[in-house]
């Protein structure tokens, strides 16, 4: 079914009540998938970005995944882990959907659990499919079929064909940014000889580009050439010859940095703070000791390598943070009363702590453990903030042994205090 744009009084004085409401259900069931299918393939604090975009789009379509993550994703734009181009581009998505307010509730609610550097990655990869997808179909504008593309920096130029017009070629300007076609400044080509007109085109074509490439470029600057650096001297740019020790070292440093980054980047990409205390000294290291494979070897195999440091890494960010080995393993049946330990991965890992993670499960139907994804209802230990959860955000319930004290002081007031509100028979 095709997502409803329009909005709720538009559907009930057209007679259209029925298509808004089960778009609206619609709208809600994919969001709930799209954070389960993002909790389900985090493993390893590793995001199977791929996979996630391949179910999710095949289940609910390109446009309303989309939709749903450019509304959480706007709801997130006062959140600097959030990338800019995915903020610009959930507020062009939205600006095409008069109903998107509504939506957004929809987004919000079944999104919210979702930490936000695991849904910007995923978004990336979700508009990177898109454009993929759309480039894959046949393109075509005012009836003419796209033919030629040439790209430059800065935008991008296509030549259109239609041998049912009178003017059989023409270029444009493409002005849309995000894979799809809105041209404009079209350059018509008209004779008898069809050849000529196309020779005429692809030249046009090429011209355009080139014209905007050197509109762009920059004036011509003084570059270091291999040995050579370049320093300013009374203000003006000198170049000075190296020894081949000062060009080893200055390689050595360039080369450490260079690698230094990349795993930087992909500990970025799995949810770390790499700005953390310690976490240089591990980037360096892993660096230093790898670093003749770069260039060579692919991100898995860099992977690879950081997950030999995870035990360290882990330290760093969730240092005392309840973990696995605090999950009670036995066949639990019913979570009503115990004490669950929330997912390290849905906090900030540079404000997470162990009091937060723990939560007073009291009612709900995510209470039953088959029930995956149902909501808990209940009480945050440390702050008796009441609140309702997904199931699929907790690690499970404790190991009664492991909880500490204050917790089970905690529970115990929490239970007492129920009690006493309940009215006498």
């Amino acid at each position: 079914m095709d997502i409803y744009r329009n909005t709720l009084q538009y559907a009930k004085m057209n007679g259209e009540l029925e298509q808004y409401r089960e778009s609206m259900k619609l709208n809600e069931e994919c969001g709930k998938f799209i954070r389960h299918s993002i909790a389900e393939n985090f493993r390893s604090n590793r995001l199977d970005v791929q996979r996630i975009t391949e179910e999710v789009t095949e289940k609910y379509g390109f446009e309303r995944v989309m939709l749903m993550l450019a509304l959480r994703i706007d709801s997130l734009n006062w959140d600097g882990r959030v990338d800019t181009a995915n903020k610009e581009w959930a507020g062009k998505i939205i600006a095409g959907y008069p109903n998107a307010e509504a939506v957004r509730k929809a987004a919000d609610c079944a999104l919210e659990p979702t930490h936000p550097v695991l849904l910007d990655d995923v978004v990336k990869t979700v508009r990177t499919a898109f454009r993929e997808n759309e480039m894959s179909k046949p393109r075509e504008v005012e009836g003419y079929r796209i033919i030629q593309t040439v790209k430059t920096p800065n935008a991008e130029f296509v030549l259109g064909q239609n041998k049912n017009m009178p003017e059989y070629y023409v270029t444009w300007y493409n002005n849309d940014r995000n894979g799809g076609l809105s041209t404009v400044w079209g350059h018509y080509f008209t004779s008898n000889d069809p050849k000529k007109n196309l020779l005429s085109a692809y030249r046009d074509l090429f011209t355009r580009a080139l014209s905007d490439v050197n509109e762009h470029a920059a004036f011509e600057e003084l570059t270091p050439q291999i040995g050579s650096i370049i320093r300013t001297v009374n203000g003006e740019a000198v170049r000075f010859e190296l020894t081949d020790e000062e060009r080893n070292g200055i390689w050595d440093m360039v080369e450490q940095q260079n690698v230094e980054d990349h795993f930087r980047e992909l500990i970025c990409e799995n949810g770390y703070d790499t700005s953390s205390s310690g976490m240089d000294k591990i980037i360096a290291e892993m660096a230093a000791k790898y670093r003749d494979d770069f260039g060579y070897g692919n991100d898995d195999e860099f992977l690879g390598y950081i997950s030999e440091r995870d035990d360290d890494i882990k330290e760093l960010h969730y240092f005392g943070i309840f973990g696995d080995v605090y999950v009670d393993k036995n066949d639990v049946s019913d979570y009503t009363g115990r004490i669950m330990i929330i997912r390290p991965e849905y906090f900030s890992p540079r404000n997470c702590t162990p009091e937060e993670q723990l939560f007073l499960a009291q009612s709900g139907s995510g209470c039953n453990p088959k029930e995956y994804g149902g909501m808990i209802n209940g009480v945050f230990l440390y702050d008796r903030e009441e609140a309702a959860i997904p199931s699929d955000i907790f690690l499970g319930a404790m190991k009664e042994e492991h909880i500490p004290l204050w917790a089970k002081e905690a529970r115990e007031d929490i239970v007492e205090e129920a009690n006493e509100e309940q009215p006498e028979m």
